[in-house]
């Protein structure tokens, strides 16, 4: 396996892999699952919209893992330079390519570039029933700081 920047011939891949890979962690999927369909789309079509816009607007800030010659996770970032904290941002691996250490390596590499670029903190948001990620956050030194409760209601 090998980690690189993405490049726009990654894109169509990132937005597969966030179909099949997104399922169940989001809020939109969340409220998708409390509501019904919000807005006519399917709380997967919000998320591949999300990381299109990603990929359109930071593709340098978006790594991906590569295996079997075809990328098979990504993970995205930003950076607020002048509070010296990196954000992990979206991170997601195909399904059938989990259990491998891909997101442990995407993560490794994201913070190894948030130390070259001088950041000083990184922080990472995920929702509490979100174990396998929370798993792997905390195995990489992150400690919990906050929690926060999300509320919905139809109107």
């Amino acid at each position: 396996m090998k980690i690189r920047k993405a490049n726009p011939e990654d894109i169509p891949r990132i937005l597969e892999i966030t179909e099949v890979a997104w399922g169940r962690y989001s809020m939109a999927r969340l409220m998708e699952d409390r509501h019904g369909i919000i807005g006519g789309k399917r709380s997967w079509e919000y998320k591949v919209m999300d990381l299109k816009r990603q990929c359109d607007e930071a593709l340098d800030r978006i790594f991906v893992a590569v295996a079997d010659g075809k990328v098979v996770g990504y993970a995205t970032f930003g950076m607020d330079e002048a509070r010296k904290v990196g954000y992990v941002l979206n991170n997601a691996v195909d399904p059938e390519y989990q259990g491998r250490g891909i997101g442990s390596a995407l993560h490794r590499k994201v913070l190894d570039e948030f130390r070259k670029k001088g950041m000083s903190f990184a922080v990472v948001s995920t929702m509490e029933h979100d174990r396998p990620a929370r798993r792997v956050y905390e195995k990489h030194g992150f400690q919990e700081i906050a929690k926060s409760v999300h509320y919905t209601m139809a109107l």
